[in-house]
């Protein structure tokens, strides 16, 4: 009787395994080209099946792209800067910035796949806090707010662990949070965290915009004010707004919208709100500015986009 062939166990085969899989659960999710929302916040994969030059609508916040096939080249910032990646790497943004994606390597045999997780800006904050704390979170010769890097097999292990979580209702009110936290810490005990901030700030000012953050929160219902906010965590509202965005990589305000907007996401899709109504709960005064802000932020205004997402 022939023997059983006996499982490749080198590192270097269970990380092309776990790139395999997490690249076959992006294609499965992504049918068509474009953009493709999880229910999970901030979370999204990207299909491509030629080249194309691909400009985002709104100003991206700190967050991660994994290329999983296919390569891209990304323009930041406007100011001539562009990073090239390819499969096996990823794209770190540290602040929010101006993004104009050029697809330069995809077919339809081989489509350009990538999967984009936005870095929630408190549990940013939380992970640097507690780094920097454990003496862990090295401090920069310089600050680069976005640089491509290659992706550890951790990291591609823990996006398909929220993939998964992502389809299930409990799982993704319970486990994706923890695996999103798993992958900001993994980035952030890497090069990433010298590349996007500086320790000495985070250190003297992260647990009060953790504080400010969590108030913010509380309060999207009604209107808010750097000042209020920043007279909250005892700071002045210059040094404050300055603080914040050095610490969390987006401004007070841009914070408090991308909160509120995602925080009506969720109650148009899990509670069935119309998009006025959402839009009022959450604290938009108009829904004329609910509805540019949702589409800049989802590319889609959001009756769209809740047909889009309920049909996928």
């Amino acid at each position: 009787m022939p023997a059983a062939p006996v499982a490749d166990n080198k590192p270097e085969a269970i990380a092309s395994a776990a790139w395999a899989r997490l690249r076959d659960m992006v294609a499965a999710r992504t049918p068509a080209d474009g953009r493709i929302d999880a229910l999970y916040p901030g979370l999204r994969c990207y299909r491509f099946s030629r080249p194309v030059r691909y400009e985002k609508t709104q100003r991206l916040t700190p967050g991660v792209v994994v290329v999983l096939q296919g390569r891209k080249t990304a323009h930041l910032g406007g100011d001539g800067r562009s990073l090239d990646y390819g499969a096996t790497q990823c794209l770190v943004l540290g602040a929010e910035v101006a993004c104009l994606g050029t697809v330069v390597e995809a077919s339809a045999e081989h489509p350009y796949l990538a999967i984009h997780l936005d870095l929630p800006p408190d549990m940013l904050v939380k992970s640097f806090v507690a780094l920097a704390e454990s003496g862990t979170l090295a401090e920069p010769a310089r600050v680069t707010e976005n640089f491509t890097a290659a992706v550890g097999q951790e990291v591609v292990e823990a996006f398909a662990r929220l993939l998964l979580s992502a389809d299930d209702p409990v799982d993704r009110r319970t486990l994706a949070p923890l695996t999103v936290e798993e992958i900001v810490l993994r980035l952030l005990r890497s090069e990433a965290a010298a590349a996007i901030r500086s320790a000495g700030a985070v250190t003297k000012a992260g647990a009060r915009i953790q504080t400010a953050i969590a108030f913010m929160r509380r309060h999207l219902g009604r209107p808010l004010s750097v000042a209020e906010i920043a007279s909250h965590v005892h700071m002045s509202p210059s040094h404050f707004a300055h603080s914040f965005r050095e610490v969390a990589g987006v401004t007070p305000m841009r914070c408090i919208r991308d909160l509120r907007l995602e925080e009506a996401r969720t109650l148009m899709l899990g509670e069935g709100l119309r998009p006025g109504d959402a839009a009022a709960k959450v604290g938009f005064e108009s829904a004329a500015h609910f509805n540019r802000a949702f589409r800049r932020r989802f590319e889609a205004t959001p009756a769209e986009y809740v047909r889009r997402v309920q049909s996928g």
